[in-house]
């Protein structure tokens, strides 16, 4: 059945993180996932990626490293029952209306939301796990939010700017955590983006832009 597919995904990604709870915040979202009863319901209806995504997906779970076997087979299994969707700055952007995310952005971004309050595959309220996907040399642009943040990133390298620190690349098989109000942004390179995201706070916040005066050409040189 493909909810089964989807629960054995979330269940892969919770097993992974276990492993890799020196953090407080995966440490909080492996404990929120295993206090889930993860009986899931089918999304109705199922949207697959756009056709002009599908061949970036499927790079992107290649470039999974082999420490992440189980969560790559895993995910190649759920992938046909997996709702994508696509922020482009509508009513239901995670973003305040007008914020400039900038065309790559909007052209290159997918969410499949697994476990949250609304829109998701299983229920929670007080976590929020999903798929982020971005294609191949896109910059998602500094912004912030009151949100306590994870990325466990599957695929890499990709480049991650925090704070005011420079851009530094990371692997796949790597876990970032962004604090509330802590301004970052990710460049993708040539292997596109692929990252589960939690939230564990605030999870009715918005994104909010943080205006930095290098995206063109970062955007440019990508």
């Amino acid at each position: 059945m493909q909810t089964d597919k989807v629960i054995a995904l979330i269940c892969a990604l919770r097993d992974a993180l276990s492993a890799r709870n020196q953090l407080e915040v995966v440490k909080l979202t492996v404990s929120r996932l295993s206090a889930l009863t993860l009986d899931g319901r089918a999304t109705e209806p199922l949207r697959a990626p756009p056709p002009h995504f599908e061949s970036e997906l499927a790079l992107a779970i290649s470039h999974i490293p082999d420490s992440l076997n189980a969560v790559a087979e895993a995910l190649s299994q759920a992938r046909p029952y997996l709702d994508w969707r696509a922020d482009i700055g509508g009513d239901d952007s995670y973003y305040e209306k007008g914020s400039d995310v900038g065309l790559s952005f909007r052209e290159g971004n997918l969410v499949c939301s697994l476990v949250g309050p609304a829109n998701s595959f299983v229920f929670s309220e007080d976590l929020f796990l999903s798929l982020f996907f971005l294609k191949s040399r896109t910059l998602y642009r500094d912004h912030v939010h009151q949100a306590s943040e994870m990325y466990f990133n599957l695929s890499g390298p990709c480049g991650f700017r925090l704070g005011d620190q420079d851009w530094v690349d990371y692997a796949g098989d790597s876990v970032i955590w962004n604090p509330p109000l802590a301004p970052h942004a990710t460049r993708v390179y040539e292997t596109p983006f692929l990252s589960a995201v939690s939230w564990v706070s605030d999870l009715d916040s918005v994104c909010r832009v943080v205006h930095r005066d290098d995206w063109q050409m970062i955007e440019d040189q990508l």
